[in-house]
């Protein structure tokens, strides 16, 4: 690392702290240090984090969208409440709820409400169409430690045309708004490609972040699986990828993409996945590293979440659709 990277790992490591574990309280922070230990010294291959798609349900019918070729029935309510306690006692230090959109799920405060009694750190993908001050105060009272609003353009034509969904841009930046309001901290989800990064559209889409009070913003490198299957041109060079992290991580501190740590250290996209730091739960409740791998993990409906999780390697099923392979 250089001598200003060094300089500025202090803050990143501020970042870290504020996103993914102040919010989870005395609990989360001992739950972090067993989690370390148990890595460290006893071998233990439990994932970090586990997210869970509770539906596959959207308002929105993105263009890029990851899920898209991804079907399944919704997770039963008492299915849910059953694998959050059993990723609470095996260990898992972050619980992240996505979809789809997670908002329509019924019950999912109480989801967030007993990841949270459990001392895990507690995070929400959503598109902000549902996110009103009442539902973001909500989400703070039960515990949520951090969500994750989706903007694809600081243009509104642009971000709704992309979402095929009319004025989800106003109510998304709203939503970044009512999450600053409520003290729940947010992060602007975003994604890079060659023309966004050449015509300054993501470094608006970052400016525009922060003027709406986020916290941070999650720049997502594009994975060829869902609606993008198949593409024959790749979205995001090795050129791109090299300003990313030369240039805007150092001119936007908050900025980062697959982790404010790692990304930051190494100069490149880490995938946690590929690091056995996360992996991805259907709504039937078929386990898999992530959304784009081709290899299931095992069914938590079926089997002991806590053996799937020791048992999980890190191995990616997901090559050549994943954009992260090409580091660099």
């Amino acid at each position: 690392m250089t001598a200003a990277g060094l300089a500025r790992l202090p803050g990143r490591l501020l970042l870290l702290e504020k996103l993914f574990v102040r919010g989870a309280g005395p609990r989360g922070y001992a739950r972090l240090a067993r989690y370390v230990f148990r890595r460290a010294f006893l071998g233990d291959r439990t994932p970090l984090a586990l997210m869970i798609a509770v539906t596959y349900r959207c308002q929105c019918r993105c263009v890029h969208c990851s899920a898209g070729g991804l079907r399944a029935a919704e997770m039963p309510a008492a299915d849910l409440l059953r694998l959050v306690s059993q990723a609470a006692d095996a260990g898992v230090v972050k619980l992240g709820f996505t979809g789809g959109e997670p908002l329509l799920y019924p019950g999912l405060e109480e989801a967030v409400r007993l990841a949270a009694a459990r001392g895990m750190s507690v995070s929400l993908d959503t598109n902000g169409l549902l996110l009103d001050a009442a539902r973001a105060a909500a989400l703070k009272a039960a515990g949520a430690a951090v969500v994750n609003v989706s903007l694809d353009s600081a243009a509104a034509r642009a971000h709704d045309r992309l979402r095929a969904s009319p004025g989800c841009f106003d109510r998304a930046a709203a939503a970044v708004r009512h999450c600053a309001a409520a003290g729940l901290p947010c992060v602007v989800s975003t994604y890079a490609t060659d023309r966004r990064a050449a015509n300054g559209s993501l470094e608006a889409v970052i400016k525009l972040a922060a003027s709406l009070g986020a916290d941070a913003v999650r720049v997502m490198f594009p994975v060829h699986s869902g609606r993008l299957a198949g593409r024959p041109r790749e979205l995001l060079g090795r050129e791109a990828k090299r300003r990313f992290f030369g240039e805007l991580l150092a001119r936007y501190p908050f900025v980062y993409s697959e982790s404010p740590l790692f990304d930051f250290t190494s100069g490149r996209v880490e995938c946690s996945m590929r690091k056995g730091l996360s992996v991805y739960m259907k709504p039937d409740g078929e386990l898999l590293g992530c959304y784009a791998s081709a290899r299931p993990l095992g069914n938590a409906l079926k089997e002991p979440l806590a053996g799937l999780l020791k048992k999980f390697s890190g191995c990616c099923a997901a090559l050549p659709a994943c954009n992260l392979a090409e580091e660099g």
